[in-house]
């Protein structure tokens, strides 16, 4: 590819101040994990302050949207950064100052707008339909129809009722041949008339279905079409996504997650790293260090604090940057991590204190987990029977046989565990207000329900029409001098990043938790979360035990 200075791109790349003199970075941001490079932190406080100066541009963005900085370098040597947005900002592409899409749906005579225009079309076509007023007077027909039979023939069936016990009565007083044939003729016309009648209902009501089925079936029909425009337009967008790696490799988004047996989510290439990255490839500039982060309002569902750096997703940036980052060598910010520490142990648990950044059980990147360890320093089959994140420290509850494993898993589902965290809440950005002051000694319970946000994995987010219950008490221990709050979490739920979301979303305490690189956390070397102790009952003896980590300095 060739090769630019960056003085001709002025329009697009940023020149840092002459007196930034921060040495480089000497392997790329891993974008999945890290603290941003101050390379990277002053070209996003460059970037704010200039979208803070521009009203117009600071309202389009205002109602929340993720940016991203890239900083590269030119064939100078020179160092400047990109700029770039997810998505669309007011229904604009290209805003002036940031890289613009890896490919433009918004060509008003292009094929996108064309199909779009035209499923568009079909959706309102099929509203009209489902809204249509012979639909919804067939649809009430349907219901007063089933309404007035049943209650003509339980009217007839009552009327026949009343006619069989006069019969009835009459068999039992008179012994009149004639009179029983009457009788009999009586109850005859009664059940013809009675099925008659009966057929005579159902043969409106099946017309009536017949003609709600034929308008249905058309419905159907056009959904399936529309269905299919809309997964063919997909396949078509996403062969159009071409994207570029260090190593001048080149691929299709669409072929390179067939490649992996998958099918790339809607929105795949439209966040801001891949931009980013595609741009710089594309203009022959060597990207040196990444991050993105929030700008404007949080969203009601998902946790976004303005101004936080924020990990990439792993359902639509995991395969992609995994192509586009081959050839550049990646700094994954790994801490060094303590060996754990056992607490307790009999011949039915075992009890240990799990260091911050060591998985609970194996997970994809290769990192050995606490089940691992535990099963190379046993040499025996030990059990989980619940969780930390990885990124969470204190104390676990393992079973070394599956009758154990089984009480306690019972124990986990019932909610009779008891379990104690501390956290360091993060003191607000400067110049920003608290969402609420809270004082030493304050106590409280949060309740707000959580779901996984399926587009931003491994992120939940707030749900409180499909998400599961979860239920977290705190108090407050003390608010410190920089305005960082220590606080005491009781979960009565065990919902997955539980306690991180309800410290970090608005509807909760509205303070991420130190550290928290998903949900917007002040930086810091771990998460400032840990597991102080939790209560069960033992497998055998059913006695509570309670098993503690000692408190951290954080």
């Amino acid at each position: 590819m060739q090769r630019i200075h960056i003085q001709q791109y002025q329009s697009v790349i940023r020149k840092f101040p002459q007196s930034f003199t921060e040495k480089g970075p000497e392997k790329f941001t891993d974008p999945f994990r890290y603290h941003p490079h101050p390379y990277v932190a002053k070209a996003a406080a460059i970037l704010l302050h200039q979208i803070d100066s521009d009203k117009e541009l600071s309202d389009a963005l205002s109602e929340g949207k993720m940016l991203g900085v890239l900083v590269v370098r030119d064939s100078d040597s020179g160092f400047g950064f990109l700029a770039g947005f997810s998505g669309n900002v007011g229904g604009k592409s290209h805003i002036e100052g940031f890289v613009p899409p890896i490919f433009d749906l918004t060509v008003p005579e292009g094929h996108f707008k064309r199909k779009e225009e035209e499923i568009t079309l079909l959706s309102k076509q099929i509203c009209r339909i489902e809204n249509s007023p012979e639909l919804l007077t067939l649809l009430q027909e349907s219901d007063l129809l089933r309404k007035t039979a049943d209650e003509e023939l339980g009217r007839m069936k009552a009327e026949m009722a009343a006619r069989k016990r006069r019969r009835e009565a009459i068999r039992r007083e008179s012994d009149d041949i004639e009179n029983t044939s009457e009788l009999i003729r009586e109850s005859q016309k009664d059940k013809a008339d009675y099925r008659r009648l009966r057929l005579s209902w159902e043969e409106r009501k099946e017309k009536n279905a017949a003609r709600i089925k034929e308008i249905k079936n058309r419905i159907d029909k056009m959904k399936i079409l529309r269905a299919s425009m809309s997964d063919e337009l997909q396949k078509w967008i996403f062969s159009r996504y071409i994207v570029h790696n260090a190593c001048g490799g080149e691929t299709s988004i669409g072929d390179l997650f067939s490649a992996q047996g998958l099918v790339p989510p809607g929105g795949t290439g439209e966040c801001a790293a891949p931009k980013l990255l595609e741009y710089a490839y594309r203009h022959g500039l060597s990207p040196v260090a990444m991050g993105e982060f929030w700008y404007g309002r949080s969203p009601g569902t998902a946790v976004r604090t303005h101004g936080h750096f924020y990990p990439s997703c792993t359902s639509k940036c995991g395969p992609l940057l995994g192509f586009m980052l081959k050839g550049i060598e990646t700094s994954p910010d790994i801490m060094q991590i303590p060996e754990p520490v056992s607490v307790y142990e009999d011949n039915e648990i075992i009890v240990v204190c799990k260091p911050s950044g060591m998985p609970s059980v194996p997970g994809l990147d290769g990192r050995v987990s606490l089940l691992e360890w535990l099963r190379t320093k046993y040499r025996t089959d030990i059990i989980s029977v619940h969780r930390l994140d990885m990124d969470t420290s204190g104390i676990m509850v393992f079973a070394k046989t599956e009758t154990a494993a089984a009480h306690l898993h019972r124990q986990f589902e019932e909610h009779t565990v008891r379990k104690t965290y501390i956290a360091r809440l993060s003191a607000p950005l400067p110049g920003e207000c608290p969402t609420q002051a809270y004082h030493e000694g304050e106590t409280g319970t949060i309740r707000l329900a959580l779901s996984p946000d399926y587009d931003e994995r491994p992120r939940q987010k707030a749900d409180i029409i499909n998400g599961k219950d979860a239920v977290t008490g705190y108090e407050v221990t003390s608010v410190n001098p920089d305005r960082s709050i220590d606080i005491t979490l009781h979960p009565l739920t065990g919902r997955t990043h539980q306690l991180r979301v309800h410290m970090a979303h608005t509807l909760g305490l509205g303070m991420p938790i130190m550290g928290d690189k998903l949900y917007g956390g002040a930086t810091a070397a771990r998460l400032h979360l840990h597991a102080l102790c939790i209560t069960i009952a033992h497998p055998s003896t059913k006695k509570l035990l309670t098993f503690s980590c000692k408190e951290l300095c954080w």
